[in-house]
């Protein structure tokens, strides 16, 4: 990517409906750079219910049109239903006979199969995706799960038969490979005993070797956070940052360079470090944010990352980080009213295409949820 571009946002969707993607670190645009992946919904000011449903399909750059394919209940405002490219094919989230899948839809033929499991991340080098249990996520953090109708006292606090799931992409077939209850024996930390646990936000490495994931426990006031990576069959089980620290949001730089955003050096803020090493070397103190959905540009130069609206007039910012300067160039300013917090609050979660000439995100600051593009030149 050059250091020289433009800082226009132009809408890419358009009201009355509202339109997401929902999460950042994935690439939403297919192969030829005109279709982004997109759910559409009537509503956008409260949390889904198990009733609601999402319109999935694609939006045309050129025209802004939302082209509508199937539809979703497995979805929410934070993260959409996952949805990501698979080939020809793009994937989302759904429901079945009460149990959560994956559908594959070919947007050309508009043949839809189904992947026996709910996808959270995709390999980049194979088949094969990883798995995660969003009915249990809501009844653990409501705001990154699927609503159904189980209860929250009806779940076991730390299963065996509940974790990481290895998905083959090409027959559909879902096999349990590191379960919760695994991850939990091998801590000794009596804050942990019997607290409900969950796995969430997964990220294959560059080279799809190495698995990172979070492991998080919750207590009266809120929950234990502990950071881990895996090899996607479950084996080489690894705790990268243990319970008791703060640990947000993190990408992979290398096939063993990771960033996270986390108060394991001092105060909380970026640090890079080595899968297995401990390392941790603080990243752009007093230039970048304390936190944000931070992502590694395609040629790894630079960062993009976001803020949470902050201040009185509630401002997301959206910004570049050049790494090899410290320098930091902010690329937006949007106003997100007091009413978008909590389980309806509009993340920007920026966005890389694959070439890196490209940002988009979702925002709240003209009244719709809508999804946003700032081409880089």
């Amino acid at each position: 990517m050059s250091s020289k571009f433009n800082s226009k946002v132009s809408r890419l969707t358009v009201s009355p409906k509202h339109h997401f993607f929902g999460y950042y670190g994935i690439n939403p645009w297919d192969k030829s750079g005109q279709y982004h992946l997109a759910l559409e919904t009537d509503f956008h000011t409260h949390r889904p219910i198990a009733s609601d449903i999402a319109s999935v399909g694609l939006v045309d750059r050129e025209t802004q049109n939302f082209i509508p394919y199937t539809q979703t209940f497995a979805f929410n405002l934070q993260q959409g239903s996952m949805m990501h490219w698979i080939g020809e094919e793009f994937t989302f989230n759904d429901w079945e006979d009460g149990r959560l899948v994956s559908r594959a839809l070919n947007p050309k033929t508009k043949e839809i199969r189904t992947i026996h499991g709910a996808i959270a991340a995709v390999s980049p080098t194979a088949p094969i995706a990883i798995g995660l249990n969003y009915q249990r996520m809501a009844l653990c953090r409501s705001v990154v799960g699927y609503a159904s109708e189980i209860e929250p006292t009806e779940i076991e606090a730390q299963p065996e038969d509940d974790g990481l799931y290895l998905l083959d992409l090409q027959d559909g077939a879902s096999k349990l490979v590191l379960s919760i209850a695994d991850v939990i024996s091998t801590v000794s930390d009596e804050r942990l005993a019997d607290g409900r646990t969950w796995f969430n936000h997964v990220l294959f490495n560059t080279d799809g070797t190495r698995v990172l994931f979070f492991c998080r426990v919750r207590h009266e006031k809120g929950f234990y956070s502990s950071l881990w990576t895996v090899d996607p069959d479950g084996s080489d089980l690894e705790m990268q940052i243990p319970f008791g620290y703060r640990v947000s949001h993190f990408d992979w730089k290398t096939p063993t360079q990771i960033l996270v955003s986390s108060d394991i050096v001092d105060e909380m803020g970026f640090v890079e470090f080595t899968d297995g090493m401990q390392n941790f070397k603080p990243l752009g103190r007093g230039v970048l944010p304390n936190d944000g959905h931070a992502s590694f540009s395609p040629d790894r130069q630079w960062l993009l990352c976001d803020t949470y609206p902050r201040g009185s007039e509630r401002i997301a910012e959206l910004l570049l980080y050049h790494i090899a300067e410290n320098r930091k160039i902010i690329i937006g300013k949007f106003h997100h009213d007091e009413q978008f917090s909590g389980d309806i609050r509009c993340d920007l979660h920026p966005r890389w295409s694959s070439d890196g000439k490209t940002i988009t995100f979702d925002s709240v600051h003209e009244d719709s949820r809508q999804i946003y593009c700032i081409d880089l030149i």
